[in-house]
């Protein structure tokens, strides 16, 4: 396994997190610490994306690729095909499409608006009254960033009107800013990037946030083999987090070096890192 996705594993697999197949990662995301009864998940979600964006916008250049995740259990006493019917209609997706993933049946439907991609999936559960819910919006955040948050704030209520327990996360990875690296080029003794200078990127991005939130480092992970270093924060600011050992997990940046291309890549994921990076 490569060690930019070995690197996130390894923070899931110490916040007690369970891989899920279908062909996708499913890590249920918590809400410490947020009073639903004061504030909606997707109001929450919102802002979250917003402060993040910011972050990955100030700190990257060219095409910022984005997926935000919104997923849950639902239950339905429709029948599956039915079920899947009800919600792809309803967020104004195609007809949704039988499908076998792993031995299991998966209800597909997508639709794409202004650039952005999206993509359902209803899974049955057993017992036949429980489905789980997956719905994907991806493509390039910098160019298409008001159709993001619509699009996110229009599923995501739907998804709640429809009684889908929702739980939200994000994931944007782009290249660093130029600026950024050319600080550290100066500095650095030779070409080739060693642990220490993507640790000292990854320092700067930090000082990035500026008055947006406050980061506390939580943990960290560096594979100097594929020359990434990822860290996990607790951020004031910022509702949705995930509990991982005394932390209130709430945003996760990594930063890879490319010896092949010479491309400095930055990921950032709240609350986690849920894709390879």
């Amino acid at each position: 396994m490569p060690g930019r996705e070995r690197a996130g594993l390894n923070i899931l697999k110490r916040c007690g997190f369970v891989m899920i197949g279908f062909a996708l990662i499913m890590v249920i995301i918590g809400f410490a610490g947020l009073d639903e009864g004061k504030v909606n998940k997707v109001d929450a979600a919102d802002q979250q994306w917003t402060s993040v964006l910011a972050l990955a916008e100030s700190s990257s250049e060219g095409e910022l690729r984005a997926t935000v995740k919104w997923q849950g259990t639902w239950i339905s006493l429709l029948e599956p095909s039915e079920a899947a019917y009800a919600l792809a209609t309803r967020l104004g997706l195609s007809t949704p499409e039988e499908n076998e993933v792993q031995g299991h049946i998966v209800y597909n439907a997508q639709g794409f608006n202004a650039g952005v991609y999206s993509k359902l999936s209803v899974m049955p559960e057993e017992g036949g009254t429980s489905y789980y819910v997956i719905l994907l919006i991806e493509g390039d955040a910098r160019a298409n960033a008001d159709v993001f948050s619509e699009l996110q704030t229009t599923y995501g209520h739907s998804l709640q009107d429809e009684g889908v327990d929702v739980n939200w996360n994000a994931a944007l990875q782009g290249s660093v800013a130029s600026g950024l690296s050319k600080e550290l080029e100066m500095e650095a003794q030779s070409p080739e990037y060693s642990s220490a200078s993507i640790q000292k990127l990854l320092n700067k991005i930090e000082q990035k946030t500026g008055s947006a939130f406050k980061l506390h480092s939580a943990e960290e992970y560096i594979d100097e083999d594929s020359q990434t270093i990822s860290r996990s924060y607790e951020a004031d600011g910022l509702l949705m987090s995930v509990r991982s050992g005394d932390y209130n997990v709430a945003l996760q940046m990594a930063v890879h070096y490319n010896a092949d291309t010479g491309e400095k890549e930055i990921s950032f994921g709240s609350p986690l890192l849920t894709v390879e990076y």
